[in-house]
């Protein structure tokens, strides 16, 4: 069997969990196992891999504040999410209840809150230098989901458009994550650039495939319901293809611009995006970025971290869930 992209790396993946156990203790019986469900239905620890990939990929040695570093910015991701799902009234997070859903709404606000709280301290104890960076993709986040807000239910919105939104909300917090672990090492800013440009195309991609599968997934494998982006009005790139289309494009339209889609439409907008060449476009668009993004690794010596670095590029534009 063919080594996964994490498998340098499973000791360290194993500490960020201790770590974020850690840190988010709490005397507050309700608060701590609020925290505790969001992070034990995690994902793949994207972020925090790349933090600890990029710090060996520049020369590392000892990746305690690399995990660190990583550990705070999984903290951060996942406060968002919390916020995401409020904001998008969303049912199911990786297969499991929205925390909102689970618990209460206000409880779940001062949740996410507290988290972003915990992963900014985390890391200002680790480098006060990277709290710009994190800033910076914190902000960029907002930023994004806040235009993708302003675009619901609008058959105008283009890929250039769709790239913005997705570069704010998705591909920055991934970009800052390699920013961070080569920083920590690195003794020349154009590796810190080249890690990032690297990791940001790599988010850029993460986000095409997911709007994918939001198409044509499995929701046995991704945790929700297939559709959820037409329900909720979002402009994903499927979307903007399908409604392109010659023959099914002004249906698809139709229904996306609908306040009170019924399930059927959901269904029937479905599977029309999969009648035109919508899918085969996307999955060509993060192919190309993900093969630009690969060439910023020509820049770092050969190593079994870069090879994971491509591993894991290669991985996002084949994964199903």
């Amino acid at each position: 069997m063919a080594e996964l992209w994490s498998d340098c790396i499973t000791s360290e993946l194993g500490r960020v969990e201790s770590v974020m156990d850690k840190v988010t203790d709490s005397d507050n019986p309700e608060l701590k196992e609020m925290v505790r469900y969001v992070l034990a239905n995690h994902g793949k620890r994207i972020r925090s891999s790349i933090c600890i990939l990029s710090y060996y990929m520049c020369g590392g040695t000892d990746p305690t504040r690399a995990i660190n570093v990583g550990s705070a910015l999984e903290l951060i991701h996942n406060a968002s999410l919390i916020h995401d799902d409020i904001n998008d009234r969303g049912e199911m997070r990786r297969g499991a209840k929205a925390l909102y859903r689970e618990y209460s709404l206000g409880k779940s606000i001062v949740a996410g809150d507290y988290m972003f709280a915990l992963g900014f301290r985390l890391l200002g104890s680790n480098s006060n230098e990277l709290v710009d960076y994190v800033v910076e993709a914190a902000a960029s986040m907002g930023s994004g989901e806040f235009s993708q807000k302003d675009y619901e239910r609008k058959f105008s919105v283009g890929e250039k458009e769709y790239m913005d939104i997705i570069s704010g909300k998705t591909a920055r917090l991934i970009e800052c994550a390699a920013k961070c672990g080569a920083f920590l090492v690195a003794e020349d800013l154009d590796s810190v650039e080249h890690a990032g440009t690297f990791a940001f195309k790599i988010g850029q991609a993460f986000q095409i495939i997911d709007d994918i599968l939001d198409v044509t997934g499995d929701p046995r494998s991704t945790g929700k319901r297939v559709g959820t982006d037409i329900v909720e009005g979002k402009p994903t790139l499927p979307t903007i293809y399908g409604m392109e289309d010659s023959t099914y494009g002004s249906r698809i339209r139709e229904i996306f611009e609908n306040d009170h889609i019924s399930n059927d439409e959901i269904t029937e907008a479905l599977e029309l995006i999969q009648k035109t060449n919508s899918i085969q476009r996307c999955f060509d668009k993060a192919r190309s970025i993900v093969d630009e993004a690969v060439v910023e690794l020509n820049h770092f010596k050969d190593s079994i971290y870069k090879n994971a670095m491509r591993a894991l590029a290669n991985f996002i534009v084949l994964r199903d869930r």
